[in-house]
């Protein structure tokens, strides 16, 4: 940076500076600039067909500059107390499950193992929305400037963010809006956040089965929970603070589990003759395969408790394992193009959809007796891999 400021001219900087100006500002802007950075970013970089609808991306603008406000009505339409209850729900039991995991491992000491199961009940959950809503009453919009209205919301949240300094630490903000469709963990907060949009078909749905439930978001829920016990996030403590709690043999022990999930994507084609990172890819997967086993625990534990056998009960003719399988692989659908593909194997830390799917279930005993496979077909892997 020092170099481009002596090496620079100043007309170089506002035209660059200008130029991001406008770029960042262009989703605001008559038709032609919006067409422009599209043709660019979306068509010519990621192979994009067609612009999104208008209505499409009016949504993303005000839910990217009053998250919350919007956040308010869509939970009142969508998601409400009873499904956040019932998700809970879920999260105590994928928690009780990880926690029966942890204790049951062959690999992991006694010390790292009370220090992990301190961690897990430690976790804090989000669900759905938040218990205070952010205030706008300060922001002005303005019907009609769209433009003003956007750059008047960068200044509100310039300000709401520099107002923290000095403060302690709000554990209770979240930093995605209610109707986003993602989770996250967070190391340093020790706690998982799973936004009402995520909370909806074909991931959630509070009116079906928890066969259903637990292969889809429940597994979404364990992948989260496990990120705190993976190659990252097992670098902090419970409290969040940067601290090794492991013992050189159990980091060992972990590394050779985590070596086997590497290269085993590392052998899967993303486009062409494009591979998988697998170190790239190593702790979204870790994850992906930890999350779906330990859903699927707490999904025959929550059976066990309301008597059901898993034989097929009508929605299908499938078992519950069965279902709970189907909606995992149903959880993933996925429509991307080469140029994406492509690029996000070069630079995203997660696999594609299919890698997400096929990469899990044929490390799941679980999945080759639901389905009565035979040794040597695809989905059942020779040497399986199994972090948690």
């Amino acid at each position: 940076m020092s170099s481009y400021l002596l090496d620079t001219t100043l007309d170089d900087w506002k035209t660059y500076l200008t130029w991001h100006l406008v770029h960042v500002a262009s989703p605001m802007l008559p038709a032609s600039f919006v067409n422009e950075d599209f043709n660019f970013f979306r068509k010519t970089l990621r192979g994009a067909k067609e612009i999104r609808p208008r209505w499409k991306r009016c949504v993303e603008a005000v839910d990217g500059d009053l998250g919350e406000a919007l956040g308010q009505k869509y939970v009142e339409r969508t998601f409400g107390a009873e499904g956040k209850q019932r998700t809970l729900k879920m999260v105590g039991a994928l928690e009780k499950a990880l926690a029966r995991d942890i204790e049951q491992l062959d690999w992991m000491t006694p010390a790292t193992k009370k220090e992990a199961l301190v961690k897990l009940h430690a976790i804090s959950n989000k669900i759905g929305y938040p218990d205070k809503w952010r205030d706008y009453s300060k922001l002005k919009i303005v019907h009609g400037d769209a433009l003003g209205n956007s750059l008047r919301s960068n200044d509100f949240e310039f300000h709401r963010q520099l107002a923290k300094i000095g403060k302690p630490v709000d554990r209770n903000e979240w930093l995605m809006s209610p109707p986003t469709v993602n989770a996250y963990y967070d190391p340093q907060m020790n706690n998982i956040n799973f936004p009402a949009g995520i909370l909806q078909p074909p991931l959630f749905d509070k009116n079906t089965d928890d066969a259903s439930n637990f292969g889809a978001i429940g597994a979404v829920i364990g992948h989260e929970l496990t990120h705190g016990f993976d190659d990252e996030g097992r670098q902090f403590d419970p409290q969040g603070n940067l601290r090794d709690w492991w013992t050189p043999k159990d980091a060992e022990e972990f590394e050779k589990r985590a070596t086997c999930i590497a290269d085993e994507y590392s052998g899967f084609t993303a486009v062409d003759d494009v591979k998988l990172n697998g170190r790239l890819t190593l702790g979204e997967n870790t994850a992906d395969n930890g999350g779906a086993r330990i859903a699927y625990m707490a999904l025959l534990e929550v059976l066990a408790g309301k008597g059901v056998d898993g034989s097929p009960s009508g929605l299908g003719g499938f078992t519950s394992e069965q279902r709970f399988f189907l909606a995992y692989g149903q959880s993933w659908c996925q429509n991307r193009t080469d140029q994406i593909a492509r690029l996000a194997a070069t630079v995203d830390p997660h696999s594609p959809a299919k890698d997400r799917v096929n990469g899990v279930v044929s490390n799941m005993p679980e999945f080759e007796r639901a389905f009565s496979c035979r040794s040597g077909q695809p989905m059942v892997r020779k040497g399986p891999c199994h972090v948690w």
